[in-house]
């Protein structure tokens, strides 16, 4: 919630003295608190917001709320926080809803709907996503599925790319079309995981048409974005030449970032390839290593191909290659 404050605030009737000194010790809390003094930057700040300043009140609560003195606490945080509210400062505002929703220093659900109200009406977004949640799960509120989709839309024309990618989540099951279309904006935006649902209905959703070239378009963007599943399908995608140039040596590059991310079928097409040295160097004690290391899935068939790997490898490599693999676990 902290980073980035904004500008002073002080009230009209401030006299010119009072909004020098608030501008003087936020000054010097804002330089306390990037050095790491935080017991400096909390005094500071409490003194800005005795003079006035409503980014003082926010820093204050933000360092007691987090601990960074050494020391949680949630009530003192909600009392300097309010008193930022009280002028509407939208930090303050989310991160009072932010401790209604975790019932923190004694506000409630209740109280989270109303700040979070607050500072949508003030234009933030991350509180209408916030405002989206409650309403689907009826924290605070009713459940109502319609001011879910209010409140993610208002988000989305805000240009709130993970507004935007969660209208396509709460469409998925019941229009998955205009879901897509949702996903593929919010692609466009930057948000990596509807770039990966996006390539993956373009080539397994049974009520999209499949597109190979659209499919891999995204799985490629998501991949490039450190998506470690997208690299895993985008990655097969190269190696089998489907939707993108076949290359063994691209493919192989993708598998491997994708199994240093952690994905599991990443780790078995990375396997894969190093044992037959596809595309890479022939290399069975890391073949070996990221087999043992992609472990067992959900899917029958993953299991199988990779139960006949590992079989493979075990019986046709020097037992210790296979140990030095085994001791790198």
């Amino acid at each position: 919630m902290l980073g980035t404050f904004a500008p002073l605030a002080a009230s009209a009737n401030t006299p010119t003295s009072g909004i020098i000194a608030q501008s003087a010790d936020m000054e010097s809390a804002l330089k306390a608190y990037n050095s790491g003094q935080m017991d400096q930057a909390l005094s500071l700040a409490k003194s800005a917001a005795k003079a006035g300043s409503t980014d003082g009140a926010v820093m204050a609560g933000h360092i007691l709320r987090k601990g960074e003195t050494g020391r949680i606490d949630y009530v003192e945080a909600r009392r300097w926080y309010e008193k930022a509210a009280v002028f509407n400062h939208p930090d303050a505002l989310v991160a009072l809803g932010e401790m209604g929703i975790r019932e923190q220093g004694g506000l409630t659900t209740a109280d989270a709907v109303s700040y979070l109200t607050r500072a949508s009406d003030g234009g933030r977004t991350d509180a209408m996503r916030a405002l989206a949640d409650l309403y689907r799960t009826g924290q605070g509120v009713s459940a109502n599925t319609d001011q879910e989709q209010v409140y993610l839309k208002r988000a989305s024309e805000s240009f709130d790319k993970d507004a935007t990618k969660r209208l396509g989540d709460s469409l998925f099951e019941s229009n998955p079309q205009e879901a897509l279309k949702h996903y593929e904006k919010a692609a466009e935006a930057g948000q990596i995981e509807a770039a990966y649902i996006a390539g993956v209905m373009y080539a397994e959703n049974y009520d999209i048409r499949p597109d190979a070239q659209k499919s891999s378009h995204w799985l490629k963007i998501a991949a490039e974005g450190g998506h470690a599943a997208a690299q895993a399908d985008y990655g097969l995608r190269v190696y089998q030449g489907w939707g993108a140039k076949r290359s063994e040596a691209e493919a192989a590059e993708w598998f491997r970032k994708s199994a240093e991310g952690g994905d599991s079928e990443g780790q078995f097409l990375y396997a894969f390839t190093l044992a037959k040295g596809e595309g890479v160097t022939q290399n069975f004690e890391d073949a070996y290593y990221w087999v043992l290391k992609s472990g067992n899935s959900s899917v029958e068939d993953y299991n199988k191909d990779r139960q006949a790997l590992r079989e493979r490898l075990e019986a046709n490599v020097d037992p210790d290659i296979l140990a030095r693999a085994k001791a790198r676990l």
